[in-house]
């Protein structure tokens, strides 16, 4: 199933043995676009802070229930690492975390929910190579970022701008950004629609620019997407085969 990202902020956690704190934002890797970590604001019942929840001990959310269970106590949940999501999490937060939650080094290791190797329509970190430029090398490198850092960001084809990314389908099921909501603002009448990361060239964090490798009409022209309607399967395998991508796992 999927989920927008905006609709997880403020959602409750439900702990084994009661609530404790609020999503507040999800932290991802910017190469591939698969979710590390969740961040909980734990509210009035401790002062406001926030910390890093990783997603192995992650269930699914439940829109009845109206919370999202996780599978560690709410005294487990005050002892994780604090976060602050001004910036992207340093690799020394990260390695930190890692160990409180006994947890292997390595963005590879834990990102895929428990499934063996990386799932096939999952965007890959591409190689940063010296014709590309130091700039562009430099934002390959990866990082781990706040979702809400990137929402909001400009999105360009190659042949001009089409919007501003305003939200991300979430495959809750991986935790991995299958989508992001393009507004396409004064360009289209303000239509949305979706983009995959698989179409993503490099971002430009310092300008925050996403550059697609497609051109506007080809964007322009894929399968039209309704906010009000479920993103399926049949929708994710004709949008897969419009971009010539890899199957979806669905």
């Amino acid at each position: 199933m999927l989920w927008n990202a905006s609709s997880l902020n403020g959602y409750p956690i439900k702990a084994t043995d009661g609530l404790s704190g609020t999503v507040s934002d999800v932290m991802y890797q910017d190469t591939d676009w698969a979710i590390r970590w969740l961040v909980v604001d734990l509210g009035d019942w401790l002062s406001g802070r926030r910390v890093l929840l990783p997603i192995s001990a992650l269930g699914s959310p439940d829109p009845e229930a109206h919370h999202l269970p996780v599978r560690l106590t709410m005294r487990q949940i005050e002892q994780s690492p604090d976060i602050d999501t001004s910036m992207p999490l340093s690799q020394k937060t990260d390695v930190q975390a890692c160990d409180h939650f006994d947890l292997p080094h390595g963005r590879d290791q834990f990102l895929w929910a428990g499934q063996e190797g990386r799932p096939a329509d999952v965007a890959e970190a591409p190689p940063g190579t010296a014709a590309t430029g130091e700039v562009k090398t430099a934002a390959r490198e990866g990082r781990v970022r706040s979702m809400l850092e990137v929402t909001g960001n400009s999105i360009e084809a190659t042949d001009g701008d089409i919007g501003h990314a305003e939200d991300f389908l979430i495959d809750i099921a991986a935790w991995q950004v299958r989508y992001l909501v393009v507004h396409t603002s004064s360009w289209w009448a303000g239509e949305k629609l979706l983009v995959s990361p698989l179409s993503i060239d490099w971002i430009d964090w310092a300008r925050c620019i996403i550059h697609l490798d497609v051109t506007r009409q080809k964007v322009k022209d894929s399968p039209p997407y309704r906010a009000a309607e479920t993103v399926d399967g049949a929708f994710e395998e004709l949008f897969h085969s419009y971009y010539g991508f890899r199957g979806p796992r669905r």
